[in-house]
């Protein structure tokens, strides 16, 4: 019999999401009382890791009882939470939970243009704040096609119908407003690049933030790839979806750092489960160092962020 060490009472835990959740939603309180414009992030937040939950639960992402990517959700966004403060930043984080819950119920069925649809509409509206999520459109089409198994015709018309109505939304809101120019505006930004590799536009605290991001993702990548035949065939291909759609935002936010907060995002939602794979299935005494670690270091780096965000509190 293996051995249960504490990576693994917590990971197998039921305490755990409800002693993390709300340690993680007071702090986003403390945000709050400083700057009442926070709430809807947090809100934004909360109702993403509900549906962390519901993504786990619905496709068994972890083959044993843990609330562990919940959990890994809830650490790192209230890490990286100054990252996440701005609307447009939560608004990319839950329309890309939303992605991944609906997109995920279409495995083996490309009969079923409603959950298609509602997906790639988590993408238009993503899209409508920060247009640059249409650069992933054409990998989430390969990966719902090779990975889900579920594109047809209809299929992709659907997600083409996703991705166009929050637009046409928006179009008749500037019409409407007379501000017909910045509907061109809006759609000109995509041809526009900001300076390759300029790294001296992010803070200290963005830099440590990322890395430690970048890390928990190839932690988690080198294990999915080397323990893929513990799982299920549907788990390993949701899981290769996920890592794709990470190592691609991590090489966007390389090569155009100037997209930090929405990329963030997309990586911290994407690393989650990830990363989460290893912390509940992994039982030697290198992993529980390795969980020990990323423990701690997740919280100095929190502690971090709030010492260089948050002056009024020290």
């Amino acid at each position: 019999m293996q051995r249960k060490r504490i990576q693994n009472k917590i990971s197998e835990s039921r305490w755990s999401l409800p002693v993390i959740a709300p340690l993680a939603i007071s702090i986003w309180v403390m945000a709050c009382l400083t700057d009442i414009s926070v709430i809807p992030s947090l809100l934004c937040v909360v109702f993403s890791t509900y549906l962390m939950m519901e993504l786990n639960n619905a496709n068994a992402l972890i083959r044993i009882y843990s609330r562990i990517i919940s959990c890994t959700f809830l650490l790192l966004t209230t890490m990286a939470m100054y990252h996440f403060v701005h609307l447009r930043a939560a608004i990319v984080v839950l329309c890309t939970v939303g992605f991944y819950t609906c997109s995920f119920r279409c495995y083996q069925d490309n009969r079923s243009p409603g959950w298609i649809f509602y997906a790639f509409l988590c993408v238009g509206c993503s899209s409508v704040v920060w247009v640059q999520t249409l650069y992933f459109v054409p990998l989430l089409w390969l990966m719902v096609g090779r990975n889900l198994l579920a594109m047809s015709l209809r299929s992709f018309v659907s997600s083409l119908f996703g991705i166009v109505f929050p637009h046409l939304v928006l179009i008749g809101y500037f019409i409407w407003t007379n501000q017909s120019e910045r509907v061109i505006s809006h759609f000109q930004s995509l041809g526009q690049f900001g300076q390759v590799l300029d790294y001296k536009i992010l803070s200290l605290n963005q830099i440590i933030t990322i890395i430690w991001l970048i890390v928990c993702a190839a932690i988690g990548t080198v294990h999915c790839v080397r323990q893929k035949r513990s799982d299920s065939i549907r788990t390993r291909l949701l899981y290769n979806f996920l890592i794709n759609v990470d190592w691609m935002a991590i090489a966007f936010l390389i090569v155009q750092p100037q997209h930090y907060e929405p990329l963030l995002g997309i990586i911290t939602v994407t690393t989650s489960p990830i990363i989460g794979h290893f912390l509940a299935l992994t039982y030697t005494k290198w992993s529980n160092l390795t969980f020990k670690v990323l423990g701690l270091g997740t919280i100095a780096i929190l502690l971090f962020n709030l010492w260089t965000s948050l002056p009024i509190f020290f």
